[in-house]
């Protein structure tokens, strides 16, 4: 393992999840200092905060905290994210259902982009990696997926754009990662609810397999270091093939 991140304050926001604990783990295996961040009491990280991160000024005081405790902010990984079970079609769907999605999954980015990049900028020197987790959803129309949810992920994926346009002469890079299914047990139950309907699927993803916890954290490790240095306002694929495969090999 390399130390692509040796010294690095990283923060994990979202960190009480199994991806948010995969990436901060990996974070410090490479020789980062790690803060988790999430609603829930957790400990995950050599510094853990509880922040509710659609409320802005929880997002705020925890940037300032981190900033205050280890002087200085490089990596930011936004691993926030909500799927509802009443979300389906916009044509039935309540508008809190549509707002609850939002403010998850967008809103919650927003604010951490707002208060965390400008501790990047002001870090010296200058600069830091901005990583935000969306969906292969966001890059396709599906019939079965949760409107409210692929719109909000979407939405991530242009903010990262804008903002890797805007900070890219300022050192800062912001990329998404456009997460397929990962190995976890909630998205196994969630697939699993028909084994058909895993299987149909398995069929379409051209891998043939979920993506691992291990994958994941790579990936999200390699856009926050060095290696990565020529990379922003992109949106990277990590899903196995699934946007695009028109047709599978049999």
């Amino acid at each position: 393992m390399s130390a692509g991140l040796a010294g690095k304050v990283c923060v994990v926001n979202g960190a009480a999840s199994l991806i948010g604990q995969a990436v901060a783990d990996r974070f410090a295996q490479e020789g980062a200092v790690v803060v988790g961040v999430d609603k829930v009491e957790h400990k995950v990280g050599a510094h853990t905060l509880q922040a509710d991160l659609t409320e802005e000024a929880q997002v705020e005081g925890a940037y300032r905290q981190i900033v205050r405790e280890h002087g200085r902010l490089d990596v930011i990984y936004n691993n926030t994210g909500l799927m509802d079970r009443d979300d389906h079609s916009v044509l039935d769907m309540s508008l809190q259902t549509w707002r609850n999605a939002l403010d998850a999954n967008l809103t919650s980015v927003f604010l951490s982009c707002k208060h965390g990049i400008p501790h990047l900028l002001a870090t010296e020197p200058a600069g830091g990696s901005v990583i935000n987790a969306a969906s292969f959803l966001a890059a396709v129309g599906s019939a079965t997926a949760p409107m409210a949810y692929t719109a909000a992920k979407a939405g991530v994926v242009q903010l990262t754009r804008d903002l890797g346009v805007h900070l890219a002469r300022s050192n800062v890079r912001v990329n998404a990662v456009l997460f397929g299914p990962i190995e976890t047990p909630q998205q196994r139950a969630i697939l699993e609810r028909d084994p058909s309907v895993l299987q149909k699927r398995l069929v379409h993803w051209p891998m043939g397999r979920f993506g691992t916890l291990e994958e994941a954290a790579g990936t999200i490790a390699f856009l926050a270091g060095d290696d990565a240095g020529f990379i922003t306002g992109a949106a990277i694929p990590l899903d196995g093939g699934i946007t695009e495969a028109f047709t599978v090999p049999e």
